[in-house]
């Protein structure tokens, strides 16, 4: 009877782990689906493009310059990255200034000195029906302007300001001789207050030649942003080609980058009549 007994019970608890195990088995196959795994919020994954700065290109075999008396070649950078042929903005921002208005701001540089009076190239849309123009020389100092002549048609005006120290006319070139590809700097007060100090400066190619409403225009991928119109566009030589003017952003609902135009110099000088 014993042996019964014990033979049922171990019967009994075969039974018994086989149903569990089964159970098990199927809850497994027919329970429902695990959770996809999740990402933890803190991991992120960006990918972020970085420019190369303007004068910090170094050529593979870079030719040795004699270096000035008194001075010493940075550490880290050649001395041909400290020429002007490399970074021809750096003699124009002794010639540009800030032009502001009651309805706004924007950029001039300078063209033509006569004894203390100085005269300054802008964008016309910068100075429109602004009662009183002010310009901001490199030193800080701020001069009252009054506006000589006015294109509108060619988006173009000359400023004329009294005392304006050491501001420093900037050498003009032509549009006419460059080709598509050939590098362009925009000069500029970007954003104006918005970012204080020197102004920025872009960089970018000539990608076309335009004539748009009759206005001869160079169509460049250097940035312009408000605050650059009325800013000088530089060839390599830093002589000024263009005067910066306008940028498409959006077109039937699409983003549009690198399209920016500028009046050619010589469309300039023509509008306003000056030699």
């Amino acid at each position: 009877m014993r042996l019964v007994t014990a033979g049922l019970t171990v019967a009994l608890v075969i039974i018994v782990g086989g149903l569990v195990a089964g159970g098990l088995l199927l809850s497994r196959a027919w329970g429902p689906a695990p959770a996809p795994p999740t990402l933890d919020p803190r991991v992120q994954l960006t990918v972020t493009p970085l420019a190369t700065p303007v004068g910090t290109q170094t050529s593979p075999n870079p030719t040795p310059k004699a270096s000035t008396p008194g001075t010493t070649p940075t550490a880290g950078m050649t001395p041909t990255a400290l020429s002007n042929s490399t970074n021809p903005a750096r003699s124009a921002l002794a010639g540009v200034v800030q032009v502001r208005t009651p309805n706004g701001q924007g950029t001039g540089f300078a063209w033509q000195q006569q004894g203390t009076t100085t005269r300054i190239l802008t964008a016309a849309h910068v100075i429109a029906d602004a009662p009183q123009v002010r310009v901001i020389t490199p030193d800080g100092q701020e001069h009252p302007a009054h506006v000589l002549r006015v294109n509108e048609h060619a988006d173009v005006a000359l400023l004329e300001a009294n005392d304006t120290g050491g501001l420093r006319p900037l050498p003009l070139g032509s549009a006419a001789v460059l080709e598509p590809g050939d590098p362009l700097y925009v000069v500029g007060y970007a954003l104006g207050a918005d970012l204080l100090g020197d102004p920025t400066v872009t960089r970018g190619v000539l990608s076309g030649r335009r004539v748009i409403d009759g206005v001869a225009c160079l169509q460049t991928d250097a940035a312009m942003n408000p605050g650059n119109s009325g800013g000088p566009v530089l060839n390599e030589r830093g002589e000024v080609v263009g005067i910066a003017a306008w940028g498409v952003r959006e077109r039937a609902g699409v983003t549009i980058q690198g399209v920016n135009f500028a009046v050619t110099i010589e469309q300039a000088r023509d509008a306003l009549g000056l030699p």
